[in-house]
């Protein structure tokens, strides 16, 4: 998918250049061209390549091609743009009065791309009835109600001591409540679905009863997520990007206000990370969460009630985790808001070589660089330090 890339050094951008199969000559002359802002097209007609490159050329920036593009010997090639808004404003001029090799689509896309850069967020999400206020980053407090769970298995299974701790949540400051029942940790043994209700279904009633918050359920079953919704659950988190289940999205379509999170993994939880590999893993991610959210509309779910999650930990090694994290913005390019999940987990963990209970510091670090790159919900375990620290830095971003 075309996007804005977030790039911070040289070898970066190197990096993203020989991906592309640019020349080591065309390397040279234009990895110092990169710190503006650029932007990746994919797949693009060796004609619409040459005319982008000339004209950027034209006015001071430059763009970065395959070989073979130049003499024609190839038919399309990925197209890295290299300079700032200015003159990539005049690139969109200039490209409007052609009218060939699919130019008018691509000068679409890149409009689509500046504008999701620049946007402010004013939107809403409805959720059967609750306004989630996207203008201020969001926060998604965690309920298991599982035994394995990777953080606070088995401290919530009796419905008395789970809804304490939801309304601990709440008074510090929760906006949504996320409760699961089977813990999708690496290798976590599957439950059925009898046995998934069993564990939710009592803290839900009792939760809708009490409450005044939205809530959402965290599972990929589709049988459990009729359920929930039937019972009146807000949102569905489906850690599978409605992959798991090929019912999942045509059961939350029959909802025109129930928003779903969409969330990428690679593999399942059994085996997800026994060996993950991507060939980019931007990329990789990028285009399956495209994917759900073709699966979802092609299902009738509404295209305004999508929310992704590039599902940090699910199949990634810590570099994979650590390189998400730290190009989080590129994600805006699916038009989404972006979900984080980081709360407590083990790539922070082995990078400060720190047990579970000692990693708040480095997953309120990580969850602060999400919000100032674009993050919009926090799924979190610790509400109130998490709270604190979002309410800041949403009124650093506002001054």
């Amino acid at each position: 998918m075309n996007r804005i890339l977030h790039l911070t050094n040289q070898n970066e951008i190197i990096t993203e250049m020989k991906k592309v199969g640019v020349s080591s000559q065309g390397i040279r002359a234009m990895s110092d061209k990169a710190f503006g802002l650029v932007i990746k097209l994919k797949h693009v007609k060796t004609g619409a390549a040459n005319i982008i490159k000339q004209d950027m050329l034209s006015l001071g920036g430059d763009a970065a091609v395959a070989r073979g593009v130049v003499n024609g010997q190839i038919e399309r090639s990925d197209v890295i743009i290299l300079g700032n808004e200015n003159n990539i404003k005049k690139l969109l001029n200039k490209l409007s009065h052609q009218n060939i090799f699919e130019i008018p689509e691509l000068r679409k896309d890149i409009q689509q791309l500046l504008y999701l850069r620049n946007k402010q967020q004013e939107k809403f999400i409805n959720a059967r009835g609750y306004q989630l206020n996207l203008n201020r980053t969001l926060i998604m407090g965690i309920v298991n109600i599982s035994p394995d769970s990777f953080y606070d298995g088995g401290k919530h299974n009796r419905k008395d001591e789970a809804i304490l701790h939801i309304e601990k949540m709440i008074e510090n400051g929760a906006d949504i409540i996320d409760i699961g029942g089977e813990s999708t940790r690496p290798f976590a043994t599957k439950i059925s679905v009898a046995e998934e209700l069993e564990r939710i279904m009592p803290i839900i009633e009792e939760s809708l009863k009490k409450f005044d918050i939205p809530l959402s359920v965290d599972t990929y079953k589709s049988e459990v997520a009729k359920k929930a919704l039937q019972t009146g659950v807000h949102i569905i988190n489906d850690i599978s990007g409605l992959n798991f289940d090929k019912k999942m999205a045509s059961t939350i379509a029959q909802y025109s206000d129930v928003p779903v999170v969409v969330m990428h993994i690679q593999g399942t939880p059994q085996n997800m990370q026994k060996n993950p590999k991507y060939n980019d893993v931007i990329e990789d991610i990028i285009d399956f969460l495209s994917r759900s959210i073709q699966i979802g509309e092609n299902a009738g779910i509404n295209q305004n009630n999508f929310i992704i999650d590039p599902g940090i930990g699910f199949g990634k090694t810590v570099l994979h985790n650590m390189e998400i994290i730290k190009r989080i913005s590129e994600f805006k390019c699916l038009g989404k808001p972006i979900l984080l999940g980081c709360s407590n987990k083990s790539f922070i963990g082995k990078i400060l070589k720190s047990e579970k209970s000692e990693r708040l510091e480095g997953t309120l670090a990580v969850n602060s660089y999400g919000i100032m790159n674009g993050v919009n919900i926090l799924r979190v375990h610790e509400v109130r330090e998490n709270k604190k620290m979002a309410q800041m830095i949403d009124a650093l971003r506002k001054t």
